[in-house]
């Protein structure tokens, strides 16, 4: 029998692709994401708040609470801050 030479499995890098959401991964993602960029940034938490405030209080899934605070902003609601 004769002697054979293997390489490490570390030594060879493996090809990475970006994890892409799909479904409702996805379009949770992307709501919050157009939540964020529509909401004044030193209001970012109150905006959350707002949103976790629907799901307990009123009973919306996440996608249907990011959904109704997105178009109260739209309308022009500002979320107030904590004092």
């Amino acid at each position: 029998m004769r002697a054979m030479e293997v390489e490490a499995v570390g030594a060879v890098p493996s090809p990475r692709r970006p994890v892409q959401p799909f479904g409702v991964t996805a379009e949770l993602a992307g709501t919050r994401t157009k939540l964020r960029e529509a909401a004044p940034p030193d209001r970012w938490d109150a905006v959350q708040a707002e949103v976790h405030r629907l799901q307990f209080e009123q009973g919306m899934s996440p996608l249907a609470a990011l959904q109704a605070v997105y178009a109260r902003i739209a309308s022009g609601w500002v979320p107030t801050t904590p004092r």
